[in-house]
């Protein structure tokens, strides 16, 4: 049986990359999100191209939503040996501008749905004496910005549970990692809103892939909690 991976958050950026990284890495992998349209699309060219996926719809932020989705994947593919928690929200502007149901929209996203996702998987990994959660997190996480309330809000306690639940399972043989993405991933979006900056200035997707996979297949004497990936030229 192959090894199971769950990527929560699949879009056609970082998620996308992360599945297609996994499934040519032998794991079956579990994709989430709320868009059924794009998980199928996904899940079929993941298939066509020799992997095993299984497109799951579900709200991050509904806590039934989430144990029917795990439920499934344990059902279709087995226990899951790797989370990958890349769903995130937070609104963007200045602080008196966002309402206060901004900052709990990005809060039951990004923090809740992490809850949730790593209530699934924690028992049965601490059972096993293995497994990993992954954290996509960013540089909001470790200090806030202007124009950045909300989204500091959400990264910053994404990371404090991942770091919480790092010091509890780590002993038990669970790692947990926080991926802090410090810079531009290159997207359409992202080509279209800064078109002057040339392709070093951004970080790739599938490189950021890469990093996810080692990460999940560290040796357990070499553990890694908070991993920096930031362009050369990116200033810090």
């Amino acid at each position: 049986m192959a090894t199971v991976t769950v990527i929560a958050g699949v879009g056609p950026g970082n998620g996308a990359h992360f599945a297609r990284r996994f499934a040519k890495g032998g794991h079956a992998v579990a994709l989430l999100a709320r868009s059924r349209d794009y998980l199928e699309q996904l899940a079929g060219e993941i298939s066509a191209e020799g992997g095993q996926a299984l497109a799951v719809p579900m709200n991050i932020a509904d806590q039934a939503s989430v144990a029917g989705a795990f439920a499934q994947v344990r059902s279709e593919l087995g226990e899951v040996e790797h989370l990958i928690q890349n769903a995130a929200l937070g609104q963007r502007g200045p602080f008196m501008e966002i309402p206060p149901e901004g900052f709990l929209a990005g809060f039951e996203v990004s923090v809740m749905g992490m809850v949730y996702c790593c209530r699934e998987v924690l028992g049965p990994m601490e059972k096993r004496g293995s497994g990993s959660i992954i954290l996509i997190g960013a540089t909001a996480a470790f200090r806030g910005g202007s124009g950045f309330s909300s989204f500091a809000v959400s990264k910053f306690g994404q990371r404090a549970l991942a770091q919480s639940i790092a010091r509890e399972y780590g002993p038990r043989g669970v790692h947990v990692a926080h991926l802090n993405i410090d810079g531009v991933i290159e997207s359409e979006r992202s080509l279209q809103r800064l078109p002057d900056k040339e392709q070093q200035f951004f970080l790739q997707p599938e490189d950021i892939a890469e990093s996810v996979w080692y990460l999940a297949h560290q040796p357990r004497s070499t553990w890694t909690h908070d991993l920096d990936l930031r362009p050369h030229i990116e200033k810090w």
